[in-house]
Parts: structure tokens; sequence; C-alpha cells
């Protein structure tokens, strides 16, 4: 009898032995999990914290980039009224010289029909003073003339320099805008395939988006994830969707936009 309960005991220990250890073997398991886990947790938000402030650096460039429109806009409209000034300008003073040649024509004239007119054994001689004074008027308005045709070219030089400022102002104007206009680009996912991974965008060529093109996908103002673009044609993109992007718990689905990778670096 005595063995008997010797040998119960014995296997009442082992067996509390066993049911201790892997008690203690799944308590170890559960910690570093929970290990594990954290880690993730901690990385998924330096993600998003990183993504918030790409996403804010990218407002403000959206923001610098308009001012620079207007500025650019300014000086237009400041070249253009400069513009307005100088070819009036160049008006009134092609009407100087063409009063000024009719005046000498009028002069001209005038001592042709003196000479011709002067009566018989009369020596035009006798009126020196008014010959003299009539050549110096015509000689004055020569003067005046070319003077004012040097002003006329002056200012066409001027107007010249202030049409090609107006040329590469308004040249400048539209490379900025494309360049906004293609970094404001934006479009939207009308299709994923959860199995395989993939995205169909709605915009392609047309939206000037190329196989080189990053795309972001956005969802209300917070980034969800990236695309890597597989083909593209006139209307539609094809993108894997970057899974290791892709935030803890959120699953891109159609509607959801896509916009420039670039907007948030």
């Amino acid at each position: 009898m005595t063995k008997v309960l010797f040998m119960l005991s014995a296997v009442v220990m082992v067996v509390a032995i066993v049911i201790s250890y892997q008690n203690n073997q799944s308590l170890v398991n559960l910690r570093t999990e929970r290990h594990k886990s954290d880690t993730k947790l901690k990385v998924e938000r330096a993600n998003a914290d990183k993504l918030a402030t790409e996403a804010e650096t990218a407002k403000n460039k959206v923001a610098t980039a308009n001012m620079e429109i207007t500025n650019e806009e300014e000086r237009l409209n400041l070249a253009k009224n400069k513009l307005r000034n100088a070819e009036a300008e160049a008006e009134r003073t092609q009407k100087d010289v063409e009063a000024a040649n009719t005046k000498i024509s009028e002069y001209k004239t005038e001592i042709d029909k003196i000479a011709k007119d002067l009566p018989p054994g009369f020596s035009i001689e006798k009126a020196p003073e008014v010959m003299n004074s009539i050549k110096k008027e015509i000689a004055d308005n020569q003067t005046k003339a070319s003077k004012t045709q040097e002003l006329i070219d002056a200012k066409e030089g001027e107007l010249k320099k202030v049409q090609s400022q107006l040329s590469d102002i308004v040249e400048s104007i539209e490379t900025r805008k494309k360049s906004f206009d293609r970094n404001s680009l934006s479009a939207t996912i009308v299709a994923v395939n959860n199995d395989w991974g993939f995205v169909v965008i709605e915009g392609g060529e047309n939206k000037g988006i190329t196989v080189d093109t990053k795309l972001l996908v956005t969802r209300g103002n917070q980034p969800i994830g990236r695309l890597q673009i597989v083909s593209v044609d006139q209307s539609k993109t094809l993108a894997n969707i970057d899974m290791k992007s892709v935030r803890n718990g959120v699953a891109i689905s159609p509607g959801d936009r896509v916009i420039l990778e670039t907007l948030y670096q």
C-alpha cells in the first residue's frame, strides 16, 4: 500500500512539473509576441508621422509656387503697361517728324515761289535777310527732324527691349503653370484586386502619368500607401500596391485619390 501511495505521489509530481513547464513556455511566447507587436507599432507610428510631415512640406511647396506665379503675373502687367507707354511715345515722336518734314517742304515751296515770282530786274540779293531767315528755319527744322528721328530710333530700341522682356515673362509664367499643373495631378482608383495586390486608376497619359511616375494613395488628407506602375495607356493606369507602405489596418479601395509622391517629399 505504501508503494502504491509513493508511486501516485511521484506521478502527481511529474504531472505538476509538466503543467508548470508548459505554462511557463506559454508565458514566454506571449511576452515575445507582445514585444514584436510593440516594435511593429512603433515603426508604423514613425512612418505615419513621417508621411504627415511630408504632406505639410508639400503644402508649403504648393503655396510657394502659387506666390511665385502671382509675382510673375504682376511683373507681366507692369511690362505690358511699360510697352503701351513706349508705343504711345513712339507714335507721338513719329507725328513730330512728319510735321517737321511737312514744314520743310512748305519752306522749300515758298523759296521756289519767291524766286519764280520776282519781278524783272529784281535781285534776290536785295532780300538776303528773308532768305537767310528761311534757310535758318529750314536748317533748324532739319536738325529737329534729325534729333526726333534719333529719339524714334531710341524708343524703337526700348520698345524691342520691352517686347523681349514681355516674351520672357510670358514664357516663364507658362513654364511655371505647366509645372504647377503637373504637380497638381490627381486621379481616382476605380478598381482594386486585393488577391493579386493591384489597382486600376482612372487616368493615364492624358494626365501626364508615365511608367516612371511615383504615385501615392491618399484618403481625405492622409496618405495610406504607395503604388508601383505596371502599365499606362491613354486613360487608364495599372499599378501594384506596395504592401509595405500601406498603413496598418487600412485597405486601399475604389474611390481613393492618387497624387504624385513628390508632393509629400
